[in-house]
This record gives C-alpha cells, sequence and structure tokens, in this order.
C-alpha cells in the first residue's frame, strides 16, 4: 500500500517507556512496529515511534518516525561501576586490611602473654594509653566483623539462586550496637520460620543467621574482653638469677616437718635469754588489749621474742573470759641461709622461699673425682624435683581455771572446741609422777588429740591448765632486698581457730619427755643448775605472769615460745652445684633432707595466664575472632573466582539501591512498619535488570523466580513484562 511506510530495523530491546499517541486511534495500536537502536558506545537507545497523521489535504492516514532522545539525566550523575572486583591480588590485598591488623594484634597477644612479658612500672597515664589501644583493637576487631557479614550478605545477594531473607539486610550496619538487633523479629523470623522450601537456600540461610549471631556475641563482648587482654595486671613477676647464685643453696639433712616428737628432739640454745625475751612480750600484750565492745576483734602484734631476726606474729582471744592465744613464726634455717645479691640486681627485688625435695635425684658419685655428670646434668636433675611451699609452726595455747577440791579431781571448762572442752584430773595421780616441790606439771590428755597440756599451781589452791595444740602450715615466705626478716602470708586468718586447728588431722604429736626437754631456762646458767624446776623456762614464765596479773598472760607467753621452740633446727649444710669440692661446703643432698629453694621477683605490670581468671575467657572470645577470620580468608581465596566488593557498605548505599529498584511486590502494608514474621524471611536479591545492565533489587517467591520480573517467551516486550534478570558479573560495570 502507498499509504504504508515499512522501516526494517534490527529489534533491540530497551527499557519500558510511555508512548505518546493520538487520541484518534484505536488503543490496539498503541504498541505497533516499536524499534529501537542501541549505541554500543553511550549505552542510550534511539527509538522509533511511529504515529498516525493525516497527509495534508488527503483523507490518508500516514506513519511519521519519532525519534525520541536519550534520558535527561540529573546534574553529577553517578557513573557506572563495578560491584565486584575479581584478581587473586586485589582480593588478598582487601583481606589484608580489613582483618590482618585485628589479627596480628591478638596472636601477639597470646606470645607476649605464654612469655609472661614484664612492662615494669606503669604509670597512671601510661595504663590510660593502653586503654585507647584495647578501644582500637575493639575497633579493628568491629569492622572485620562487619566486613564478613558484609561479605555474605553480597554474596547471597549476588551469586545465591535463594537470595537473602530481607531480615538480615541490616545485620552488617548494626555491628556496633547489636543489642536490639539481637532480639528483633528482622533476625530470628528467617532463622525459625524460613520461607522457602529449597533445602540448599535454607541451609544456606541457617549458616548466614548463626554467623551473625556470633558476630553480635563477640561485637557485644569484644569491648570489655580486649581491655582485659591488653591492659596488664600489676603483680609479682620472676626475674631470671645468674648461675653463680643460684648454684650454692642449703638444705636441711634431717626432715624438718615431723608430726611425732621424742625425747631426742629436744630445744636447747644456751645463749638466748628467756627473761629478757618475756619482757618484750608486756608491749604485746597491751597492744592485744586495746579492744573495746561490742566489736571484738582479733589483733594481731609482732614481737621479736628471743631472736631479732625472726618475727613472732601473736593474736589473742579479745573476750578475755576465754583465753587463747595462737602464736606463728619462720624456721631459723631461712635466718641461715644466705641473701640472694648479685651485681646490677633490682633495688625492690623480693625473693620468695619454697621448698624442694631431691629424693634419690642427688647421687654420691657426683661428689667423686672423674664423675660424669655435667653441671647441665645437674640442674636438669634439680629441677625436676618436686617443689611446693615453705612450712612453718603454728601453735594454739588455751588457759582455763580450775579449783583444787578435796577428791583432788577439778574440772576445767574450755571454749574453743577444737578437742572436749570439759576437762578432768586426776590430780593425786599426777602429782605422785611428778616433783612434789615443783609449780607445775606436764600432762597427757587422752581426749584432746595428741595435745599436751601443763598444770600450773597457783596459790590458794587455784590451779590453771593450759592446752597446747601445734601443727605445720603451708606459707608464702617472703624476704624483702636489705632486710633480714621473712614475712609470711597465710591462707587463712592467724585468729582463724577452726581452719587451722579445728578439722585438722595432722597436728604435731608432743608428749612430756619432750615438753620436759624444753623445760631447761635459757640463760647462761650450767646444764646442772638450768635443769631444777625453780630454773626451768615454764617457771620463768609463771613468775613473768605472776607480775603481769592478766588471763591472757599464759596463753600468749606459753604460745611464743613454743612457737620459737619448734622452728629451731640447726641440722643444716649449703651445696654448691659449679663447685662441689668447695672447701666447707658438705656431700650433695640425700634422700629425705629439704632443700631451700629461692626464686627472685620483683613488681610491677606484666602479661600472664595466671594473673586473672577473666584472661583465658577473654582469650577465648577473641581467639573465636581469629578462628573466623581464617575460615573467611580460606573460602574467599580458595573459591574458583576470588572476588571483593565494596559496593552498599553503608545503610544509606542499601536504602539508593531499595529506591530505585521497581516496586517490591507481596511485602503487604508495611508503610507504616514490619510487624508480620513472614515479610522479614522473605528472601531477596540483587539481579541485572534489562539491557542497560541496570541493577535492582528483587524479591524472590517460594519457586525461586522473581515476583515483579517474569519472564516470557518471544522478543515482544510489554508494559509490566520483562525478560527475566539476570546475575551480576565481576568486573563489569552497572548503572
Amino acid at each position: 500500500m502507498s499509504d504504508q511506510v515499512s522501516i526494517q530495523r534490527d529489534r533491540v530491546s530497551g527499557p519500558e517507556e510511555s508512548d505518546d499517541t493520538s487520541q484518534g486511534l484505536d488503543s490496539s495500536t498503541q504498541h505497533l512496529n516499536r524499534h529501537s537502536i542501541q549505541d554500543s558506545n553511550t549505552r542510550y537507545q534511539t527509538k522509533f515511534t511511529f504515529v498516525p497523521q493525516r497527509e495534508s489535504g488527503k483523507g490518508a492516514i500516514m506513519l511519521a518516525p519519532t525519534i525520541r532522545s536519550p534520558p535527561k539525566t540529573p546534574r553529577g550523575s553517578e557513573p557506572p561501576k563495578k560491584v565486584c572486583k575479581p584478581g587473586i591480588l586485589s582480593v588478598v590485598g582487601h583481606l589484608a586490611l580489613f582483618h590482618l591488623p585485628p589479627v596480628v594484634v591478638t596472636l601477639a597477644l597470646v606470645v607476649l602473654y605464654s612469655v609472661r612479658i614484664y612492662w615494669g612500672k606503669l604509670s597512671d597515664e601510661q595504663l590510660s594509653y593502653l586503654q585507647f589501644a584495647a578501644k582500637g583493637h575493639e575497633t579493628l576487631i568491629l569492622v572485620s566483623l562487619a566486613d564478613i557479614l558484609m561479605h555474605r550478605i553480597r554474596y547471597t545477594l549476588l551469586q545465591d539462586k535463594g537470595g537473602v531473607p530481607l531480615g538480615f539486610l541490616s545485620s552488617s550496619f548494626i555491628i556496633g550496637s547489636p543489642i536490639s538487633y539481637l532480639f528483633s523479629l528482622e533476625l530470628w523470623a528467617p532463622l525459625l520460620r524460613p520461607v522457602t522450601k529449597a533445602k540448599r537456600t535454607s541451609i544456606y540461610i541457617q549458616l548466614t543467621g548463626i554467623l551473625i549471631v556470633i558476630s553480635i556475641i563477640l561485637s557485644a563482648a569484644v569491648a570489655p574482653l580486649s581491655a582485659i587482654a591488653i591492659i596488664p595486671r600489676s603483680g609479682l613477676w620472676r626475674i631470671p638469677v645468674p648461675m653463680e647464685e643460684k648454684g650454692f643453696f642449703i638444705y636441711s639433712y634431717r626432715p624438718l616437718w615431723k608430726t611425732d616428737l621424742s625425747q631426742s628432739i629436744y630445744y636447747h640454745n644456751e645463749g638466748d635469754n628467756l627473761d629478757e625475751a618475756l619482757l618484750q612480750l608486756r608491749s604485746t600484750m597491751a597492744e592485744l588489749a586495746q579492744r573495746q565492745p561490742p566489736s571484738y576483734t582479733w589483733r594481731i602484734s609482732n614481737s621479736s621474742f628471743i631472736a631479732r631476726e625472726r618475727t613472732i606474729s601473736i593474736t589473742a582471744n579479745p573476750i578475755k573470759e576465754h583465753p587463747l592465744a595462737i602464736a606463728t613464726t619462720p624456721m631459723k634455717i631461712l635466718r641461715d641461709s644466705p641473701e640472694v645479691v648479685w651485681e646490677d640486681m633490682p633495688v625492690d627485688i623480693l625473693t620468695r622461699i619454697q621448698q624442694k625435695l631431691p629424693g634419690d635425684r642427688f647421687e654420691s658419685e657426683w661428689d667423686l673425682p672423674g664423675a660424669n655428670f655435667t653441671v647441665a646434668e645437674k640442674w636438669k636433675r634439680l629441677r625436676q624435683a618436686p617443689t611446693s611451699r615453705w612450712k612453718q609452726p603454728i601453735v594454739a595455747v588455751e588457759c582455763a581455771y580450775g579449783t583444787e577440791t578435796e577428791t583432788n579431781t577439778p574440772t576445767f571448762m574450755f571454749n574453743s572446741n577444737i578437742t572436749n572442752n570439759k576437762v578432768t584430773l586426776d590430780l593425786a595421780q599426777e602429782k605422785e609422777k611428778n616433783d612434789p616441790y615443783s609449780k607445775f606439771l606436764f600432762l597427757e590428755l587422752p581426749d584432746s588429740r595428741t595435745s599436751p597440756a601443763i598444770l600450773f599451781l597457783h596459790s590458794q589452791k587455784t590451779l590453771e591448765l593450759c592446752r597446747i595444740f601445734s601443727r605445720w602450715i603451708e606459707t608464702d615466705t617472703w624476704l624483702e632486698h636489705g632486710e633480714s626478716v621473712y614475712r609470711t602470708h597465710l591462707d587463712a586468718p592467724l585468729s582463724d581457730v577452726q581452719v587451722h586447728f579445728g578439722q585438722s588431722t595432722d597436728l604435731i604429736k608432743i608428749g612430756k619427755d619432750w615438753l620436759n626437754s624444753t623445760s631447761r631456762n635459757i640463760n647462761d646458767l650450767p646444764r646442772e643448775e638450768s635443769s631444777s624446776p625453780e630454773n626451768s623456762s615454764y617457771q620463768s614464765i609463771m613468775d613473768f605472769c605472776d607480775t603481769v596479773g592478766t588471763k591472757d598472760c599464759y596463753p600468749v607467753s606459753l604460745a611464743a615460745f613454743m612457737a620459737y621452740v619448734l622452728s629451731w633446727s640447726d641440722d643444716r649444710a649449703g651445696y654448691n652445684i659449679l663447685q662441689p669440692f668447695q672447701l666447707g661446703v658438705n656431700e650433695s643432698p640425700r634422700q629425705g633432707d629439704v632443700i631451700i629453694n629461692k626464686e627472685c621477683f620483683v613488681s610491677g605490670y606484666g602479661y600472664d595466664w595466671k594473673s586473672s581468671r577473666t584472661i583465658p575467657l577473654a582469650f577465648s572470645v577473641l581467639l573465636l575472632h581469629v578462628l573466623i577470620v581464617f575460615i573467611h580468608m580460606t573460602i574467599v581465596l580458595w573459591s574458583r573466582h576470588p572476588w571483593h566488593s565494596s559496593s552498599w557498605g553503608s545503610f544509606g548505599q542499601m536504602m539508593v539501591l531499595a529506591l530505585r529498584s521497581k516496586a517490591l511486590d507481596g511485602l503487604g502494608s508495611v508503610g507504616a512498619g514490619v510487624s508480620s514474621s513472614k515479610t522479614w524471611s522473605t528472601s531477596v536479591s540483587v539481579r541485572v535488570v534489562g539491557d542497560e545492565d541496570r541493577l535492582e533489587m528483587a524479591i524472590q517467591n517460594e519457586k525461586g523466580g522473581h515476583s515483579q520480573y517474569q519472564e516470557v517467551s518471544g522478543e515482544v516486550e510489554e508494559e509490566g513484562v520483562d525478560r527475566g534478570p539476570s546475575l551480576a558479573q565481576p568486573g563489569i560495570k552497572y548503572h
């Protein structure tokens, strides 16, 4: 027909646009013969729409082409961008930038704690700097977690056919304050009520949800735990001692901690003066007596007593009606052990005392000429010997008054509950066994759990019975540099009678014979004169307490004296591993001997696994982040085509993507908010739509398709009908 114009063009699909039509035509002609030409360089399309027009002066209608220009874009239009950047070098650089810094810091802290690094003295300002460092470490971990989550979200949006639930989209953006998100439907609806029926997609959603939950827990805990790990603890830190100093040690060639004392073990030192020592207890008892009701407290007083280089710690019951005293003191053998000193040693050094039991590790062949043992082999055997805490004696003395009766069976009532509080004596039988002129008697009480007793005979038939309890206790024993007095720390307060004696089964067994061996007065008297009752040490205590006139005099004096006697040990020897044949040095220790083991410490700040119980907890969480990073890096690098992306790195960018996409069908009435868990479980994906390489967000339906983009057969493009979205490819720029 002459009235028709036919233009043959290659049909190229383009985006859907509205057409200008003549009002006089039937609506069926609105979409006829629509053709478009797409410029391969500019990506714009030139459309030819044939509009019916009347030829001038004629009644015929002809079709005239109308050229449609490219759509106008606003100023500052965004250029197309690559949504994914491929290449192994680019991926490695991205992973190193976002994940290596926090991992390196965490692993460096593990190494520092393992080697027990010592920082030294730190000021408050320096500790404040470390708090800033902890905050920086926390920030690096949060950035790492956010990048891992964002990579997972991008992957499921771009590459996974099942998409990602709407509730998961905001997970990486709220990693800094995730508490409200942790208890929201956005997180738990996709996990507990997934919409998809595909098993593979459901597994991917579950894995993503688990990763989000773990990341939320890590982000919430990393702030305090990072500070716990980075800020060092104040404490004592062991320092190495030169070989020439630790090569020589003192040991006792007899057992120190005997629990059965017989007559052969006795105390004797003619140089001590008990009378002068008792006078020093006056100030001690005056200090202990400074207690006012109603808050009775046990006070502790330290007295040098007989030996000025050793301190006896004494406490007494504040209730005078029940006189009881407890005393303890370090062993005498420590005084004879030389102090560890070397050149350039710290001025604030502390020496800790422990005991080593060599067993049969030291052999007699060591000391023979031509022995094959080297110094290194000797040190190895010495280090293998078990080490335990040092011990020292603790003594409790309680006294009670009674009256001599006609039947010579006085009764005494105690209050400590260590053993039976009620004690009845057969005084006539005891007097027959002892010196009739003595004013004190040594007794063995059958119901007192190995406890001996001393009965003091006062004037006017007044009697006072004192029970003695003693045992060896483990202590932390220290010596400060430049001092000669050892300091000890007990596991329980000195005044805790029940802890020290109530439940103990290792009380020292003391008999009358051993008490007799310690009853000689320690005043430069000949042995013949000092062994008489009037010159006995217990007679001196009696005379002293008669002048003092207080009820706690006997318990305090006896406790101090017995603690001093039990701490006496002069069976010591020395050995030098470096010079075993040194003049004046004894042979090597044998089985049953006790070696005085000394370790040197300084106070300050440092890293140690045992310095706090929270440190293992902190590193368990921090190392969990390291494990997640390694798994993430392995998955990314071992994939067939490694890539990374920085698209939609903020919530605003994600919102812009949603705004430029077509309206998402099937969400329901969500304009004023979301209250349905099904909405948050709905999966979305990002797909390439049309031939413009335009990225839009699309909803996944239950069959895996997209509700607002339907694929149809043929090449006809109608309004509301598209040829279907496709997956985004790495390295391609998209609009």
